[in-house]
């Protein structure tokens, strides 16, 4: 296994945060759709500045798709709490290449909240901020 798989596979085994409150149930779960847009940060460490995303929530959790290094992902697994509110984190190893290549380790939170059937979520690492708004459906 390659060195940043590994930190990769360490992060998302110890970098997950719970939620505020007690778990949620049932009450949020279904598929959502919607855009997902890029709100801070450029280029292809990015993606793309808005596509349409898809993800479904079982349980009072989902896993969030994060572009560690696009095309590759890593799943990070958010908790809703009883509230609707969400907070995850983990930590993933990505690669610098100015002013010379090197390995550095960095943290991705996906904050949001489920109200109403919209399901609203900021995905923020150090290079980018993204907005994931969408609809049970």
């Amino acid at each position: 296994m390659n060195r940043y798989m590994a930190i990769v596979i360490a992060g998302v085994l110890s970098g997950c945060a719970a939620p505020a409150g007690p778990p949620a149930g049932p009450q949020f779960d279904g598929s959502y759709a919607g855009q997902n847009t890029l709100i801070r940060g450029w280029g292809y460490m990015c993606g793309a500045p808005s596509y349409s995303e898809r993800l479904t929530v079982r349980g009072g959790r989902f896993d969030y798709q994060f572009a560690v290094n696009p095309p590759r992902t890593a799943p990070i697994p958010v908790q809703i709490a009883a509230d609707g509110t969400f907070a995850a984190q983990m930590q993933y190893g990505t690669e610098d290449y100015w002013p010379w290549s090197r390995l550095r380790t960095a943290w991705v939170t996906v904050t949001g909240r489920v109200d109403g059937g919209t399901l609203a979520a900021t995905i923020d690492d150090y290079r980018c901020t993204r907005r994931l708004m969408a609809q049970i459906g």
